[in-house]
């Protein structure tokens, strides 16, 4: 019997440890009945043996019922105490009441004058409360150590014929080891304009959206709380395939934003637990399924490590604009010069530390990039900008000014760190300079015009044509 309530434990449950478990509290009041027997020194007889035969079919029974409602309750929550709780509280009742209706009903055999048949209904009285210990006590502290999955798990999970295609989370993933992640958490259905969570709510789960669309979105704030008309800005929408909730969920920190379904459809609900119970379950699913969200939440990270790049006009060393920043200005001062017809010149300007100075070191090189900076943002008009296009190249746009004009602005430039180094000392540069005038009757592009500045910059530095400047070595050792 107790091979056979095995087998349809391991068939029901998948799992052997589960099956294990299972058979531990219907052995219980079998073993606390030949016990007592041996105690009191009760003779084992045709009558007496029959005790473990009914003990077990009844404990069985329960279990069953328990394990079930246990697993449809964690499926809710991914909560195992939680699921504990229910289950007690809607299984554990019933447990009782029939226990306590057939244990009343084996008590009327303690009034028989027939002794076998009164001693009988003694131990089936006392098997049937340790069956209840069992079940009530013994199987849920024995189910906090394994994790539960039943077979109508997996017969009603409905999902397509390629689940993995459009889910990255199912990326390299067999339908089976598909069914087994789903098996192992918790699909939750939502509905269109349903909020599945506010901001400022805790974090206990993330979610893969499987189906359907979610908007993402920030609620205007009113004296510190959410607005309660709904006024918000949105942030972005979310549609199968993506990933939601996993910072706040993975730093444990409150939500920080508001999610609302725009169309039905369905979730797979990610928390600690449930990463538990697939690794306990099935540790090579769980292997590909960790290396499947490390690789979205990477490719998240790196998407907004690029906005932030993309957004971002200023250069973090100089406070200069970058290269970006000083493209977006020159295509615009060549659009005004063109329409104008107004003159319009570009300077670029290549610092070379390494080979004057090969002993410097990357520090130093850029205090070095700083301080020209500093010098050259002190000197030029306000009218032209100045930016850092390369690591170690400045590009000057000068509006209305011909070439003729602008070499004696870069003159002037010229002479402005004269001046600043004067007390110079050892760490010299060389400056490799280039400067060309818009070429209007030309239809000239600023791309062209930058690629003819960089072209004749690349000429300069050919031919050796630079200037060596030097800086003092207080303005490397201050930082500055």
């Amino acid at each position: 019997t107790v091979v056979l309530v095995f087998s349809i434990m391991f068939l029901l449950f998948l799992s052997s440890k589960v099956g294990l478990v299972a058979i531990v509290p219907n052995l219980f009041p079998i073993v606390i009945n030949f016990g007592i027997m041996g105690w009191l020194g009760i003779e084992l007889s045709m009558v007496t043996s029959l005790i473990a035969s009914i003990a077990i079919g009844l404990a069985v029974d329960d279990t069953i019922h328990y394990l079930v409602r246990y697993n449809r309750e964690f499926k809710k929550s991914l909560d195992d105490k939680l699921a504990l709780r229910e289950t007690i509280k809607h299984v554990g009742r019933p447990i009782v009441f029939t226990t306590l209706t057939i244990g009343v009903g084996f008590a009327i055999l303690t009034l028989s004058s027939f002794k076998p048949t009164a001693i009988f209904g003694v131990m089936m009285v006392i098997t049937m409360f340790s069956a209840l210990v069992g079940d009530l006590i013994l199987l849920p502290s024995l189910m906090l150590h394994v994790e539960l999955v039943t077979v109508w798990d997996l017969l009603r999970l409905k999902i397509g014929r390629d689940p993995h295609l459009g889910i990255p989370i199912f990326g390299g993933l067999s339908r089976t080891q598909v069914h087994y992640i789903l098996m192992a958490g918790a699909l939750r259905e939502f509905e269109a304009d349903e909020v599945l969570f506010r901001k400022g709510d805790p974090s206990d789960f993330m979610y893969a959206v499987l189906s359907g669309t979610m908007d993402v979105v920030d609620p205007m704030m009113v004296d510190g709380e959410p607005d309660e008309s709904g006024a918000h800005r949105f942030i972005t929408r979310l549609k199968a395939g993506d990933l939601l909730g996993e910072m706040g969920f993975i730093r444990s920190v409150p939500r920080s934003a508001t999610v609302i379904a725009t169309e039905p459809g369905e979730l797979l609900q990610i928390n600690w637990k449930m990463i538990k119970r697939l690794q306990w379950l099935f540790p090579p699913t769980a292997h590909k399924f960790f290396y499947n969200l490390i690789t979205m939440l990477s490719d998240r990270l790196e998407r907004s490590t690029d906005r932030l790049t993309e957004v971002s006009r200023i250069d973090y060393l100089t406070g200069l604009i970058n290269k970006r920043g000083f493209v977006e200005v020159l295509e615009r001062e060549v659009h005004r010069a063109k329409r104008y017809e107004a003159n319009l010149s570009l300077c670029l300007m290549r610092i070379d530390s390494e080979s004057a100075n090969p002993e410097l070191s990357y520090d130093d090189r850029d205090r070095m990039i700083k301080y020209l900076a500093g010098i050259l943002a002190d000197h030029i008009r306000k009218s032209d900008t100045l930016g850092r296009v390369d690591t170690h190249m400045f590009g000057l746009v000068l509006p209305y000014l011909s070439a003729p004009e602008a070499q004696q602005i870069c003159e002037r430039l010229w002479h402005s760190f004269g001046e600043e180094t004067e007390e110079a000392a050892a760490n010299q540069v060389k400056v490799f300079l280039s400067l060309v005038e818009l070429s209007i009757e030309a239809d000239e592009t600023d791309t062209d015009f930058f690629g003819r500045a960089t072209l004749e910059l690349l000429r300069t530095m050919e031919s050796e044509e630079y200037r060596l400047l030097s800086i003092p070595d207080s303005k490397l050792t201050a930082g500055s």
